[in-house]
């Protein structure tokens, strides 16, 4: 430009400040109404925020945001999300701010993001629709989303979602998957057509003038072209002097398919079948009909070929004279090689079923008998001098019979038990009230036995492996139980002395809860060994047992020798019951 004359420098510096000028001044403009925008947008969020619509509050944040862009617009926008509930949206937009806004931001606000969005990560999921035309409308919770192909995942809240996808002329798709939460999903989403016939494009290969027909009737001159109703169609062609090999389409709802005929002038009656009247018959790859074939063709070699599952395919070529009728019967062969896929057989749940075990137990939490409670207070009795009331053992048999609904079953659980448990008191000699008068010194070993049974409707739940099976059975009942107490009192001075004393038998009805988790090892696919552990609890003084405990009744006339002996009421069971033992059986049926 330095080389241009001063006057022509001038008029070109004028025209280029009159082109410009106007571009500067427009894009200023324009930026500093969008800044007033989303000025005016913030403030109205700012309100909203104050008021708690969080609906409003969103609405100005994302307006502020789109006119222009900042890090206090989003930041609000997805915030605004967050406390209306919109979880998915707040995700998105909490991972928008910390992908542009996030090194620069403040510690706490990128840790407030942070949190957040971890928090929305395990209530949110998400999921990617794939459909299979473009341009169709998506709606998820009756929420429009876009039209397919979606740019990404959504993000939804995790549970139950409903999906509905439209599109002209396409019949509606609709779904309702159970999101699981911080998962990925897919929904691939299928339209059909909502057209109910198929369209039919018939031509003669070389244009010949031919009349084309459908199902035996007369439909036009080839090119044809029509809509038909679904289903398998014969098409042929009539013409002076020309004829054309029928063949047979299978027209599917809202598809088009194009049929080619070629028409000779030279042409033969033939007749073709299989013996037992069945195959698929095609002639130059053209199915032409199922289990026989009656027609004129063009004269020439041409391709048969018979189709059949399970047979050999038939294949030979088949000469046509001009003029000259041909008859063919085709019997297929069994094929000699069946390949198929692997067998997966999927077991089911279903039926009746059975079992039994034998059970051993422990009673860690004791009976609460006199005997046990008078020992852990030792302290309060000066005359006894030691006492021992360890845990007590005991086993027993069950069996159930039930019914499975996969994967839950229902039973009917009976078993019979015994157990006991020995307790030794070492007294010296002491007055007692009531009495026959001071006691003597005196050893003192109790048995306490106890037998009976129960009946428990359980549930179980059962997952299963071709050789494992695992189990969990949960229910509650009744059960039945009479106690027997046994002491034997020595004398410690003196005469080795001996004293027995056997109480009457004391029963108890108490409702039970019982729990068995077990693994089973499948023998077969019916017949499986057992190990599990048992676990029930028992209330002796429940209102079945009319809040009563089992107790003996006093027994005086006991004596060591010349000395009286006390025999006061014994309580045999007071507290709550509680069993927990192994459980060895086997399980039959499914």
């Amino acid at each position: 430009m330095a080389l241009l004359p001063p006057r022509v420098r001038r008029r070109v510096a004028a025209a280029v400040t009159a082109l410009l000028v106007p571009s500067v001044a427009l894009t200023t403009s324009t930026s500093f109404a969008q800044s007033a925008d989303a000025k005016a947008s913030l403030a109205d969020a700012d309100k909203a925020v104050k008021s708690k619509d969080w609906a409003t509050a969103a609405r100005s944040f994302d307006a502020a945001n789109k006119a222009d862009p900042s890090s206090a617009a989003l930041e609000g926008l997805a915030n605004a999300y967050f406390q209306g509930g919109q979880l998915g949206e707040a995700f998105t937009a909490y991972t928008e701010w910390l992908d542009k806004y996030g090194a620069k931001a403040p510690a706490a606000k990128k840790k407030t993001a942070e949190t957040r969005l971890k928090e929305l990560g395990e209530k949110t999921s998400a999921i990617t629709i794939l459909v299979n035309e473009a341009g169709a409308q998506i709606v998820v919770d009756d929420k429009p989303v876009g039209t397919s192909p979606l740019l990404g995942p959504l993000r939804v809240v995790a549970g139950p979602r409903r999906i509905r996808v439209t599109k002209d002329g396409f019949l509606p798709f609709e779904q309702a998957p159970n999101i699981g939460g911080n998962t990925a999903t897919s929904v691939q989403v299928t339209l059909t057509s909502a057209a109910t016939k198929g369209k039919l494009v018939v031509r003669e290969k070389t244009g010949k003038p031919i009349r084309v027909t459908l199902d035996g009737v007369d439909m036009g001159d080839a090119p044809w072209t029509g809509e038909v109703e679904t289903g398998q169609h014969e098409i042929g062609a009539r013409a002076a002097g020309l004829v054309a090999t029928p063949q047979r389409v299978d027209v599917e709802r809202g598809k088009t398919h194009d049929v080619e005929l070629v028409a000779s002038a030279n042409s033969a009656s033939v007749k073709i079948g299989t013996s037992d009247a069945k195959g698929l018959i095609y002639i130059d790859d053209k199915l032409v009909g199922e289990g026989s074939f009656i027609g004129d063709i063009p004269a020439g070699t041409h391709k048969l070929k018979i189709t059949r599952e399970g047979y050999d395919p038939f294949e030979e070529e088949l000469v046509v004279k001009e003029r000259e009728p041909l008859a063919r019967t085709v019997t297929l062969k069994l094929s000699s090689t069946i390949s198929t896929g692997p067998v997966v057989e999927v077991e089911r749940l279903e039926g009746i079923y059975g079992g039994f075990g034998f059970v051993g137990f422990m009673t860690p939490g004791g009976t609460g008998s006199s005997i046990e409670n008078q020992c852990e207070s030792k302290g309060d009795y000066e005359a006894l001098v030691s006492c021992e009331a360890p845990g007590g053992l005991g086993g027993g048999i069950g069996g159930f019979v039930g019914y499975h609904w996969d994967p839950v079953g229902i039973e009917l659980y009976l078993a019979g038990h015994y157990d006991q448990r020995t307790m030794n008191n070492d007294w010296n000699a002491a007055n007692t009230d009531p009495g026959l008068g001071p006691d003597p010194a005196r050893l003192e070993e109790f048995n306490l036995r106890r037998l009976g049974g129960m009946a428990v409707a359980r549930v179980r739940l059962t997952w299963q492996t071709p050789k494992l099976r695992l189990s969990v059975t949960g229910g509650a009942g009744v059960s039945y139980r009479t106690m027997y107490l046994e002491r034997m009192t020595t004398a410690k001075d003196g005469p080795p002395v001996r004293d027995a004393y056997i109480s009457d038998g004391q029963s108890y009805v108490s409702p039970v809860v019982a729990i068995e988790p077990s693994v089973m090892y499948r023998l077969t696919p019916s017949v499986a060994v057992s190990l599990g552990l048992q676990v029930f609890f028992e209330t002796p003084s429940s209102f079945l047992n009319g809040r009563e405990t089992p107790k003996t009744q006093p027994e005086p006339g006991h004596s060591l020798g010349l000395r009286g002996l006390s025999t006061p009421s014994y309580e045999l069971a007071s507290n709550v019951q509680v069993f927990v033992g192994p459980v060895l059986g086997m399980m039959f049926g499914p």
